[in-house]
Order: structure tokens, then C-alpha cells, then sequence
């Protein structure tokens, strides 16, 4: 139950279906080992409204019951009770089963599905009439019976009190030696009780014992969250090569290319263009911006800013409104203002970097010493040129410069110029953008490589 797929572990796509029929409390039976599923739950965002019981040692179905019941004491009107391993069960159906189950007035309502291929699963057996008998259980069940096609999800409905009634009847003389909870049918019905069934579609009862099951049930999760994107105004090019976990949230008139994979809690803003080959992970894409041929996590790209080919944004990064982090740029805790641009060749690592500020192919911000992390702040409208290394803790001031090569230790002030092995400070020899105020600007470029010097 503690795999993850599309997002959140099997259990958790369960708990989120059940999350939407208006119950009154969500228990949940689990091994011994507890805080595991208590992270596990956490991740997914519902550890707050699940109470968790320990069957140990497993005992079967009906004994998982028992457990639960025992933790909820005694209480009217119905439970609700779903495998922990079928994630593709869709909330509207078991609202259907609980108004069915109310409806009708019956003990139990089964929730039933005709498959392919029905191994494995128990089989329901019907009377003449068409009204369900029992459940026997594939390991149980005669060659006749493992004929049949419509087999138990191992989702029913009881009343409470006629379950809490009746579970102590239930024995284990079968051939796993379990308590089964299939055999509640059989005894209701012995004692006169009305058996209901509703019939789901095949995919959604789909449960997982196999990592072949593991990767189908990937399959159709990915499949129905793109549709649905789709279906929303989202575009995704390819759905086949396009990987969505159920928990990312997509603006209309974003596009997703092939080969992308979008996880965690991202979120994809308006007109935004994401891919080919890019994973975003737990991650903020603004309107209108651009990622391709890369790998973001844990980050925020701002509107109109624009990450790629080939570049690598790891936790903590931030890119102000018009930002670039370009071809071979590697980035973490840093934050590139507005407009900045780092288009080649860079690591920025622990810097904090103005507005208009652009920084050359193969620089680095020298970031630790071999026992602390230091921390670089460049400032509005600086220029660092091709193969600059900052030695941090340093402060580039506004309008400074590098030049081309330079080692800089210490701080560079407003308008000067740092060049040479260690650098040099020369004031008054900054702004090579010609931001300073009075000052008539050089042609809009696309900021390249750069090789101030004196």
C-alpha cells in the first residue's frame, strides 16, 4: 500500500477517493510498522484526518474488520470499507454505492466488476434469481466457479451494526487458514438479509500485488490526468511520452511537450511551455515562461523567465519576472532578479543576484570553503565576465564589473572594476551595461559571454 505512483502512495489515491463521500471518520488497519505509513500519509497530504489501527499478526480480511471496529466502538449506520491497494477507485463510485446501500436497505452492498481475466480475485456466485449467494475466493473456488467473470473488488458497504453483529461468525476453515471477509455474504444472506451489488468498471477495481500491476495502474492514473488536463485547455502534445503526477496543477493554455515529467506539488502557470525532456519537481512555472531540456526542483521560475537547454535549477532556486538560466547553468539557493541573465556555463550556488545583472559563460560562485557555505550577492545592473570566480562571502556592488579570468575576494564596490589573479579593484571602471543614471545606455543584447577588462 506504501508504493508511490502518480504522486501519492497507493493508499493515499484511495484515502483521496474516499475523501469526498461525506464520512464522519477514515481508519485505516496497517502492519506493525506504523511510521511508515504515518510518513507515507503525511507525503500525501492526509495524515491529519486518518486514525491508524495495527492488525499484528495479520489475520485476513474479516479480522481487519474486527480490529477497526473495535477501535470505533459501537456506532450506527454504515461503513464504508475499500482495499488499500486499489488507487484507480473513483470517488463518484463509491458515492454511488453508499446511495445504492441507502436506497435499497441492505445488510452489505458489494462492489463487483466483470474482468478479463478474473485470477486471483474472488469470484461472486449467484443464485438463479440473479441475486448475489457468496463470495468464494480464488484459492477456494471449484474449476466451475473460477469460470465466472465477475469477481468481488473487496469494496462493500454494511450496516454497522449488523457487521458488528455478525463478524464474530465468521471462521478461518478455509485453505489459507484466514479470516475471510467474503464470508459475511454468505452468512447474511443465511440469516435472510438483503445483498446488494453495484457493478464498476473493470479498471477502477484494479488491484496491486505485482510491480506489472504497480506499472499498469501508473498507466491509467497518467492516462485519465492527462485527459483531464486536456479536457480543461490544457495542451500536452504527446499524453503517451508525458508523465503527470494527480497532484500538479496546469493553468489553460499551457503546453507540455513530449517527454516531460511534471511531480510532486508543481504548478504550471498560464501560456507557460514546458519541455521536451524537462522533470519539474515540487515546483512553481510562471505565465508565460519557458523550460526545456532540463531539471527543476523544489524552485520558482518566474512569469516570462526561461530555464534551458540543459540546465539543472536544485532546491532554493528562485527567477525573478524575465530571468534566464540558460545552456549548462546549474543553480541552487540562489535567487536571479528580474531580467537577470546567466545564458552558458555557470554555477550559481548560495548568491542572491539583482535586476539586470548578467553573468558569463563559466563563472562560478565560490560558495564553500571545505567546511561552511558562503553566500554571494550581486547587485542591480552588475556585469560578471566569462570565467569570473566569486570566492564568496563577497558583494558585487551595483554597476561593478569583472573582468574576463578574475579571482574575487572581498567586495567590489558601485561602478568599479575587479580584474586579475587575486583581482584588483579598480574604481569608476564598472557599469559596462551603462545603467548608470545620465548615462546613454549600449544596445539590448542577449547577453553574452563576456570579457571585460581593463
Amino acid at each position: 500500500m506504501l508504493h508511490r505512483v502518480a504522486g501519492r502512495s497507493l493508499v493515499g489515491h484511495v484515502l483521496s477517493a474516499v475523501s469526498g463521500v461525506g464520512l464522519d471518520r477514515v481508519v485505516v488497519v496497517v502492519s506493525a510498522n506504523t511510521e511508515a505509513f504515518t510518513e507515507a500519509l503525511e507525503a500525501d497530504g492526509l495524515g491529519m484526518d486518518v486514525e491508524l489501527v495495527v492488525q499484528d499478526p495479520p489475520a485476513g480480511t474479516a479480522d481487519a474488520v474486527r480490529i477497526a471496529l473495535d477501535h470505533i466502538g459501537s456506532a450506527a449506520g454504515s461503513a464504508l470499507i475499500v482495499a488499500g491497494d486499489t488507487p484507480l477507485i473513483d470517488g463518484n463510485t463509491l458515492g454511488t454505492l453508499l446511495g445504492e446501500h441507502d436506497e435499497r436497505g441492505s445488510s452489505v452492498t458489494l462492489l463487483t466488476a466483470d474482468v478479463e481475466n478474473p485470477a486471483g480475485y474472488g469470484r461472486i456466485v449467484r443464485s438463479e434469481d440473479g441475486s448475489v449467494d457468496r463470495i468464494v475466493e480464488d484459492a477456494d473456488a471449484t474449476d466451475e466457479e473460477r469460470s465466472l467473470a465477475e469477481i468481488n473488488s473487496g469494496t462493500y458497504v454494511f450496516d454497522l451494526e449488523r457487521l458488528t453483529e455478525m463478524i464474530a461468525k465468521v471462521d478461518k476453515e478455509n485453505r489459507q487458514g484466514e479470516y475471510y471477509l467474503t464470508d459475511m455474504v454468505e452468512l447474511l444472506r443465511s440469516a435472510g438479509d438483503g445483498i446488494g451489488a453495484v457493478l464498476a468498471s473493470e479498471e477502477e477495481v484494479r488491484g496491486v500485488n505485482t510491480r506489472v500491476q504497480l506499472a499498469s495502474v501508473r498507466e491509467a492514473l497518467n492516462r485519465k490526468t492527462c485527459e483531464a488536463l486536456l479536457e480543461q485547455g490544457v495542451g500536452i502534445v504527446d499524453p503517451s511520452t508525458t508523465y503527470i503526477d494527480v497532484t500538479v496543477e496546469i493553468a489553460p493554455e499551457a503546453v507540455i511537450l513530449p517527454f516531460t515529467f511534471l511531480e510532486g506539488r508543481t504548478r504550471i502557470g498560464e501560456r507557460a511551455e514546458v519541455g521536451p525532456q524537462t522533470r519539474i519537481v515540487d515546483s512553481e512555472i510562471g505565465p508565460d515562461a519557458e523550460v526545456s531540456f532540463a531539471v527543476v526542483r523544489d524552485s520558482i521560475v518566474g512569469p516570462e523567465a526561461s530555464v534551458g537547454p540543459f540546465a539543472s535549477l536544485r532546491p532554493g532556486t528562485r527567477l525573478e519576472r524575465g530571468a534566464r538560466a540558460g545552456t549548462f547553468v546549474e543553480t541552487k539557493k540562489t535567487t536571479i532578479g528580474e531580467g537577470s541573465k546567466a545564458n552558458h556555463l555557470a554555477y550559481l550556488g548560495d548568491a542572491e543576484i539583482g535586476r539586470g545583472v548578467n553573468v558569463g559563460a563559466g563563472s562560478i560562485t565560490c560558495n564553500w570553503d571545505g567546511k561552511e557555505k558562503h553566500k554571494t550577492i550581486i547587485e542591480d545592473d552588475a556585469y560578471i565576465a566569462s570565467d569570473t570566480m566569486l570566492v564568496a562571502p563577497t558583494r558585487i556592488g551595483k554597476r561593478a564589473a569583472t573582468g574576463a579570468g578574475s579571482v574575487v575576494r572581498g567586495d567590489v564596490p558601485d561602478d568599479a572594476l575587479a580584474v586579475g589573479v587575486p583581482a584588483r579593484i579598480i574604481e569608476g571602471k564598472g557599469d559596462k551595461l551603462g545603467r548608470k543614471p545620465g548615462k546613454k545606455s549600449p544596445p539590448e543584447t542577449e547577453g553574452d559571454a563576456g570579457g571585460a577588462g581593463q
